[in-house]
């Protein structure tokens, strides 16, 4: 069936569960469920603890953004987060199990399909001023709470806001790429960011080609690249 993804959840134990004996059968229950609380995945997977510090769960879903719930009963350790997932590609997730209460934070979902040449430009995103101009020198970058999963023909960040970045109304959002002689690309992300309170996330998908990547050859550096060949979608 097309339109489909696959997810890898690569799992990380929490310390009581790693500690078990290899051959100890661990009981952990995944659901993975829609705005609504629609499931896609609603399921206790039984599998044996074996030798290494993680377990995977595979599992085919509908593209969209859910909420992903892990438990694992018996050691009371448990892992929240929210997903984004693009059709018809694998994505691989990370997640560490914890006994710690976990206090949910709404991020912003910023996502997209890239080439296989992405990676090599060690890919992140950063903030700015809201001020900035485009095609004018970057300046009054600072710290925020990003994390990003690659994989081979696609990104899934998570941007996170705090009481800092809020106070400042509204920033800008650029994708910064590393070239060949150590110097940095800033390409603006036209998104809105922070989204403020909100119960779901905000997903956004940012698409990059392999045509826009050769043209940055012969952009300059260390400025705000504000181009319009690249596809965005807000949901």
């Amino acid at each position: 069936m097309t339109g489909l993804a696959h997810v890898a959840l690569h799992l990380a134990l929490c310390s009581a569960a790693a500690r078990v004996p290899p051959q100890t059968t661990i009981a952990m229950h995944v659901r993975l469920v829609d705005r609504i609380n629609r499931p896609q995945i609603d399921q206790v997977y039984r599998l044996e603890r074996g030798y290494g510090d993680a377990m995977v769960v595979e599992s085919d879903v509908l593209r969209g953004v859910y909420r992903l719930q892990i438990s694992l009963p018996k050691y009371h350790c448990s892992a929240s987060d929210f997903l984004a997932f693009l059709p018809d590609r694998t994505r691989n997730v990370t997640e560490r199990l914890s006994a710690s209460r976990y206090t949910e934070t709404v991020p912003l979902l910023l996502n997209g399909t890239t080439p296989t040449s992405f990676l090599y430009a060690e890919p992140t995103f950063v903030i700015f001023e809201r001020s900035s101009v485009c095609n004018k020198p970057v300046a009054g970058q600072f710290p925020f709470h990003v994390t990003v999963e690659y994989d081979s023909d696609g990104y899934y960040a998570q941007l996170y806001s705090d009481p800092s970045i809020e106070a400042r109304g509204s920033v800008l959002v650029a994708l910064r790429l590393k070239t060949a002689t150590s110097q940095y690309h800033y390409i603006r992300v036209p998104m809105n960011f922070p989204i403020g309170s909100t119960r779901w996330p905000v997903d956004v998908q940012f698409n990059v080609t392999e045509d826009y990547l050769d043209t940055l050859a012969t952009e300059p550096v260390d400025t705000l690249l504000c181009p319009k060949l690249l596809r965005t979608s807000v949901e």
